[in-house]
């Protein structure tokens, strides 16, 4: 069974509520699902996970300090293979409208790119992936679902 591997970071609660919507999803797709705190993931896990799912609230247009670090920490598995090709994906919530958002999911989705992962975007809501503004209400749980699928069915490809 392939396994999906989601790391968050969530100081008030809105980014771990994404976290568990996207794991049920993922999990109801039939994947295999690592549910994981930012400081309670590792190198080990990002080696072990067919796909990653990262997480994080949106601080000063960007991720927090927690998902920084720990993108910065698996600077060893750069260039070595072990994520290129590996399913990738992105959420995170943020204060308010004109929160910047956007720019914190293009840095998580950057990070993936820079190693080599797959990053597929949706094609209906948050093209870069599931955004909250505030509190995640039904829409961003909805989309949490779509996403959670659409992201089981490409790391099930990519696993086969």
């Amino acid at each position: 069974m392939a396994q999906v591997l989601i790391v968050y970071h969530s100081h008030g609660g809105n980014t771990r509520q994404m976290a568990e919507a996207l794991a049920q999803a993922v999990r109801e797709a039939g994947c295999a699902v690592s549910l994981k705190k930012v400081t309670e993931a590792s190198l080990d896990d990002l080696r072990a996970a067919d796909g990653l799912l990262l997480g994080s609230p949106c601080y000063f247009g960007n991720v927090s300090a927690p998902i920084k670090q720990f993108i910065d920490e698996s600077s060893p598995l750069f260039g070595k293979a072990e994520l290129e090709g590996k399913p990738g994906g992105a959420f995170v919530s943020t204060g308010g409208i004109g929160g910047c958002g956007e720019l914190a999911l293009n840095m998580l989705v950057t990070a993936m790119l820079i190693h080599g992962m797959v990053v597929q975007g949706l094609r209906k809501g948050g093209h870069l992936g599931p955004l909250a503004i505030g509190a995640p209400d039904q829409r961003v749980l909805d989309e949490c679902q779509r996403y959670g699928r659409q992201f089981a069915a490409l790391v099930q490809r990519l696993a086969a």
